[in-house]
């Protein structure tokens, strides 16, 4: 959305006011000064919005930052499961299905209100 904004800094830097008998025009003044006003307005809803935004998109940032550690924590341990079971050493395809087996398992107990981790 494109907005004409009265001024630019080279336009009140350049500004020259009307005289009359008693000084400056003080309606040439007084509408100057309105105009700078509304700009001023825009600038500052621009600032807030603009500043409410940023918090909104570092927000996002941090809550993706942080799924990402965790993807590459959980990438790390499956790369070790694939060397293990590459390099045969303590896992295997049947091992593998076990664990999953056992995992079944557990997730049925704690439904089920048991806790597994405590079952002797």
């Amino acid at each position: 959305m494109a907005v004409k904004l009265n001024y630019c800094a080279d336009d009140l830097l350049n500004l020259k006011f009307k005289k009359n008998v008693k000084g400056y025009d003080a309606y040439h003044v007084d509408s100057t000064l309105d105009k700078v006003i509304s700009d001023l307005r825009y600038y500052e809803n621009f600032y807030k919005e603009a500043k409410d935004y940023i918090a909104e998109l570092e927000s996002k940032f941090k809550t993706l930052r942080d799924k990402n550690s965790e993807l590459e924590v959980q990438i790390s341990g499956m790369k070790k499961t694939i060397d293990a079971v590459k390099n045969k050493k303590g896992a295997n395809f049947d091992n593998i299905q076990l664990y999953e087996k056992i995992d079944k398992y557990e997730r049925y107990l704690f439904k089920m209100g048991v806790d597994p981790t405590k079952i002797k």
